[in-house]
């Protein structure tokens, strides 16, 4: 039976098979996770890759069977990189045939806060997402689908926050935006707009930006705990 877990963020992928009739001749399919791991620094979005034996490569391994699906990909991610993710997500479930092998990829993206970068991962390193390696075609399809999701997700969740500091001012977050969806924003306008929604909270603190006078320091409000919006309780499961 198929894990009801393997879904996009719209619903299940492949339903379960209980009563299903299937073909015992057929071959079964490798099953891998692969992570699209992602954070902000110098005004870039970076993804992380693996050295692999033939270039640069998503970090990717193979549940356990008492492990869902979350754990394999939390574990993935700490084993290939040294990092705790601040954000996990599964995104899209792959069938990809090429013969003799048959393998289906469970993708999931991952976010880490800002300024990683400045250590490059054990085994692999960071790369801008505006000009990644060569890759080979299926992990190209899991990254592009993670950074489509990643900014279409800005329009209606408070994701970004996932990649920010626990305090932040109103241009840090702005330049958050900016870098994940690669171009300008009108300033006047999207301060409005995010205040207006009511995710922000005002600190007591302040920070200096250059010659600039000093700017308030704002925080996510506790109603949108990062550490649980969008995830669900069976998520952190195995």
């Amino acid at each position: 039976m198929w894990d009801s877990a393997v879904t996009d963020a719209q619903g299940p992928i492949v339903a379960p098979t209980d009563g299903v009739e299937t073909d015992r001749g057929a071959p079964s399919p490798a099953l891998d996770v692969r992570v699209v791991l992602v954070t902000i620094a110098d005004a870039k979005l970076w993804v992380a890759f693996q050295d692999g034996a033939t270039g640069a490569c998503l970090p990717t391994g193979a549940p356990t069977p008492a492990e869902a699906l979350d754990a394999a990909a939390r574990r993935i991610v700490r084993g290939a990189t040294g990092l705790h993710e601040r954000y996990l997500e599964q995104l899209y479930t792959l069938s990809v045939a090429d013969p003799p092998d048959w393998t289906v990829i469970v993708g999931y993206l991952g976010l880490v806060g800002a300024g990683q970068p400045q250590a490059q991962p054990p085994g692999g390193r960071w790369h801008d997402a505006a000009d990644l390696p060569s890759l080979a075609a299926a992990d190209r399809m899991v990254v592009d689908y993670a950074l489509v999701r990643l900014r279409a997700k800005l329009g209606y969740t408070t994701i970004a926050f996932h990649l920010l500091p626990p305090t932040f001012t109103l241009s840090e977050l702005q330049g958050a935006y900016e870098t994940i969806l690669g171009r300008p924003l009108d300033k006047r306008n999207f301060r409005r707009r995010v205040i207006a929604s009511g995710i922000l909270a005002p600190t007591d603190d302040l920070r200096r930006e250059g010659s600039h006078r000093p700017a308030m320091l704002y925080r996510f409000r506790a109603t949108h705990d990062r550490e649980t919006y969008l995830t669900p309780p069976w998520a952190e499961g195995g």
